[in-house]
């Protein structure tokens, strides 16, 4: 009883025009911003979330959740209209998607992306659902020791199951552990790796963070390419006219559809995996359960709905593990759990039990937003579409203006600016060295709770370390943290071997 009565206190209170309203505009502008070549759905939520923070948490949030929808779809129009993926998640589309533009169908291909990412959204959404109150009730039972073991299980996942070896998911998570020690401890208040200077004293701001990392090292690793190649406007001859989809195609993808959309929110809610991991294995699927095998590739219906429909089911299903135990389970993940702290929602499992009535009509502002993302990407992708032939030297300076707005918005302070682009420049040069950044962000954004969850263990056991392994939970993560280490050098090693 004491849930429905949530459920109508939040409807009530929080389910307004207006909210719908930010659902809408989060939902076209994410459309737009990953129509853009070269500009992923990660970047885009890091550059507009300060924008939400003059919102309420019931206008500010859906209004992201809509971005976080939109952008993975969007990112599918570059990919199927030049052959520009906006993020490795949108690659698989582009295999057939591309192919399929070349026929004179790219209308009708981008069609389908839309209605496979709105199938699969919605599915992982209803999951969300379904699993976040029981999880968040079953988290209440642990107590700090649990917590940390958690903590720790989860960075190990991310870390050892993120980019091309285990050492440098690791090595990426200890980078963000060590940056999300700057500033004054927790409990004991002393001052850490501030090196004297007043701005770290707080620890290094969560949105100059992140939109430095995604953002302005993209800016810079795109500024690498030659004037002659920035100023080259793409070939868009072929994209003239097309025809709409026809629901016969919808049906013929439909097993397909659901296959992927299941796949993508088992593999979104693993902390760690993402909506890359999530296509190519729902792409996979679908070319080996096909009866037309020979046709991916060469500009199928059924492969770009494969890979849309598990790209978008990671969206609701990585926020599962982010909400319900405070673990962000992508990227993205962590940038949304950045803007719910900001907006005093702290993810994990106390949020449904202190601001039930606020989730439960923020998840139904979740699941209105996927008509709306039909509706809007019907209607206005053909206007979405031509931002790919915007030459890249404009887009280029007008994102890192974008970049800097976003900073300078979050607090109002010159020096976060300058923290961005000393903290741009770092993540530019990690990925030139193919070091990954979603360990380093979701450690960053785990490391304070996990601190105060070991010491307040440590506190309660009067400083014997032995209560990680006396009690069963906490020792059972462990293990599992362990294991996942063995398994992710040792496949490391097997792969040396193998080359």
């Amino acid at each position: 009883m004491e849930i429905i009565d949530q459920i109508i206190q939040g409807m009530s209170l929080y389910f307004t025009f207006k909210a719908v309203l930010m659902v809408g505009i989060g939902v076209a502008a994410g459309i737009l911003v990953g129509a853009i070549p070269g500009i992923s759905g990660v970047m885009a939520t890091a550059i507009l979330v300060p924008f939400s923070f003059f919102m309420p948490p019931t206008e500010g949030i859906p209004f992201l959740l809509g971005l976080h929808k939109g952008a993975l779809f969007g990112d599918s129009i570059p990919a199927i209209l030049i052959n520009t993926p906006g993020q490795p998640a949108a690659a698989a589309t582009a295999l057939d998607g591309y192919p399929l533009a070349k026929k004179g169908e790219a209308k009708s291909g981008i069609q389908m992306a839309l209605v496979s990412s709105t199938i699969g959204d919605t599915f992982s959404d209803i999951v969300l659902i379904l699993a976040a109150v029981p999880l968040a009730a079953l988290a209440l039972k642990f107590g700090p020791a649990e917590f940390f073991a958690l903590m720790l299980m989860g960075l190990t996942i991310i870390g050892g199951i993120t980019g091309s070896s285990a050492a440098k998911g690791i090595l990426s998570a200890l980078i963000g552990i060590m940056i999300g020690l700057v500033g004054f401890d927790a409990v004991t208040g002393a001052e850490r790796y501030t090196f004297g200077i007043p701005i770290l004293q707080g620890g290094v701001g969560t949105i100059p963070l992140m939109i430095g990392l995604f953002a302005v090292s993209e800016v810079l690793i795109q500024a690498e390419k030659s004037n002659k190649l920035l100023s080259k406007r793409p070939d868009t001859a072929h994209l003239k006219g097309g025809k709409n989809l026809k629901l016969k195609e919808i049906k013929a993808s439909a097993r397909t559809i659901i296959r992927s959309s299941i796949l993508g929110t088992i593999i979104g809610a693993i902390p760690g995996t993402g909506a890359a991991i999530a296509t190519f294995i729902g792409y996979g699927a679908a070319k080996r359960a096909s009866k037309k095998p020979e046709e991916f590739g060469k500009g199928s219906y059924e492969g770009v709905a494969a890979s849309e429909a598990a790209n978008s089911a990671v969206a609701g299903a990585d926020l599962i593990p982010t909400l319900t135990l405070g673990i962000p389970g992508s990227a993205t993940a962590a940038i949304l759990m950045g803007a719910f702290l900001a907006q005093g929602l702290r993810p994990g499992p106390e949020l449904f039990e202190a601001n039930g009535a606020t989730m439960y009509a923020i998840f139904a502002l979740l699941l209105i937003g996927n008509p709306i993302m039909i509706v809007v990407g019907w209607v206005l992708t053909p206007i979405f579409a031509r931002v790919v032939t915007v030459r890249q030297s404009l887009l280029v300076p007008a994102v890192l203006l974008l970049c800097l707005m976003g900073v300078y918005v979050y607090r109002g302070n010159l020096a976060d600016i300058q923290v961005a682009l000393i903290v741009g420049v770092f993540g530019y040069l990690l990925r030139k060295i193919d070091i990954p950044l979603a360990p380093l962000v979701i450690a960053f954004i785990i490391t304070p709770i996990a601190e105060r969850s070991m010491k307040q263990a440590l506190i309660l056991s009067d400083g014997d370390f032995s209560v990680f392994l006396t009690r069963p939970i906490s020792a059972g993560f462990l293990l599992v943290a362990l294991a996942i280490l063995y398994f992710g050098f040792r496949r490391k090693t097997k792969n040396k071997k193998s080359e």
